[in-house]
């Protein structure tokens, strides 16, 4: 089995710090059946030199590889330790989220011992496998607002500077405001084909209760506040993720390669503290037989394993807070104590009610005898609409409560037509599947933000 343990911290909005993430495989990487030919195969890869070697297949290393690659004058390496089915059919699916938690698409990290939460762990999932975890997320698509990007003060991160990027990737078939939307983009985001009568009906009290409603989130004209439906990263009824809308293309050029199950160990410096090569190893490999992706002069190596491995490849090779990698026997290359410090996480509360109509709730619709029910699956793969199309929360709203420090949203809504199991709302999911029957339910999640 697989198991890497690091230093981090989770500062909770109740200012509960938390120190220690593990992160474990589901049942270890699955041997490798033919070990020379694996061999052999990598040493295609350590043969050539790249201007660009991309630690971690996820979004962000999908969205690079696709830009860095697109003049094909630069040679791309992508390295990710996933799997390379993205387009496997449970998670092309929505609603396929409930059999991707705690599964071999998943690193299935958990956080210990939350004194906020009566001592229980808290499931953080990541995703394993190319589009990393936009390949098994909610698929609720928020840019958060203008403000909050002019509130960082960082120079180049304004909301009139950052704008021009979410558009160029933006494929929106909304008809939201041509103002802040283009439906040209690779990166396509769409409402979601179905609505669950609970889901209607929130809507309307929200409204009657004073909340206000919004018609798009992430149109910058108006305030977020308001109830509303989240705008889902969906095309035709399937999920979009970052493998499907940017490195689908860049794999189909000559100048990227990319290899997956390959877990990066560390970035490798020179004597100038430049970074020449990196160190990964094949998962399924007993033999841990190390491998050498080169740069070229003047080439880069860009980390870009998610907020949890990233800090983690950074410490691995001497970059991080001294102290602590002396402990562990690694070389400093670079004194920072803020790596794999200060991961900020967002407290959520889950109220649950039960209704008094039976049949209505998602959780009902999706069992039929206390079995799958297959008519909503036929529906997906015919049409491409019904219930399928959902994770369930896509409806919700932004408000602002008295205790809010600024002039913006303090709490985001979600809101579900189903039932909750536990208190937190991914391990409902994880419990769902395994649960015949359910009674008719609707549930919200509040979420500090």
């Amino acid at each position: 089995m697989v198991r890497v343990l690091f230093r981090a911290a989770l500062l909770l909005a109740s200012v509960q710090t938390v120190t220690v993430v593990t992160a474990t495989t589901m049942t270890g990487a699955p041997a490798v059946k033919n070990i020379n030919k694996a061999h052999y195969s990598e040493s295609e890869v350590v043969d050539e030199a790249y201007d660009y070697i991309i630690a971690g297949g996820g979004l962000a290393g999908c969205v690079l590889a696709d830009r860095l690659s697109a003049d094909g004058t630069k040679k791309i390496l992508v390295l990710e330790a996933g799997r390379p089915d993205y387009t496997d059919t449970i998670i092309r699916i929505p609603a396929g989220i409930l059999r991707l938690f705690r599964s071999v698409y998943d690193w299935q990290h958990e956080t210990c011992g939350e004194k906020a939460c009566n001592g229980r762990n808290i499931f953080l999932q990541r995703g394993k496998v190319l589009g990393g975890s936009s390949c098994t997320n909610v698929c609720l698509h928020h840019r958060g607002t203008a403000q909050d990007y002019n509130d960082w003060n960082v120079p180049g991160w304004s909301a009139a500077e950052v704008l021009p990027y979410f558009m160029h990737s933006e494929g929106d078939q909304t008809g939201g405001n041509p103002e802040f939307h283009n439906k040209d983009g690779p990166w396509k985001n769409d409402d979601v084909r179905y609505q669950n009568p609970l889901s209607k009906r929130f809507l309307e009290v929200g409204a009657n209760a004073g909340l206000g409603t919004n018609g798009d989130f992430n149109d910058w004209s108006r305030a977020q506040n308001g109830v509303g439906r989240f705008t889902v990263s969906e095309d035709n009824g399937e999920r979009c993720s970052g493998a499907t809308a940017f490195l689908s293309k860049a794999m189909k050029r000559r100048n990227v390669t990319v290899r997956t199950g390959a877990m990066v160990r560390r970035v490798n410096f020179d004597r100038t503290k430049t970074a020449a090569s990196v160190t990964y190893d094949i998962l399924g490999d007993d033999t841990c037989r190390p491998f050498f992706a080169v740069l070229r002069n003047g080439g880069e190596v860009i980390v870009s394993a998610g907020t949890i491995a990233s800090p983690q490849i950074l410490m691995c090779s001497g970059i991080g807070p001294a102290d602590h990698l002396q402990e562990l026997g690694i070389p400093v290359v670079a004194d920072l104590p803020g790596v794999g410090e200060n991961l900020q996480d967002h407290p959520a509360a889950v109220v649950s009610f039960r209704t008094k109509k039976k049949g209505v709730s998602v959780t009902s619709k999706l069992r039929l005898w206390g079995y799958t029910n297959p008519f909503p699956i036929l529906q997906w793969f015919l049409f491409k609409t019904g219930l399928l199309t959902s994770t369930g929360c896509d409806h919700g709203a932004f408000v602002r409560t008295p205790a809010a420090t600024t002039n913006q949203p303090d709490l985001q809504i979600r809101f579900l037509a189903a039932r909750a199991l536990m208190p937190d709302g991914m391990t409902t999911f994880i419990q769902f599947r395994n649960t015949k029957n359910l009674v008719s339910s609707l549930l919200f999640k509040h979420i500090c933000i």
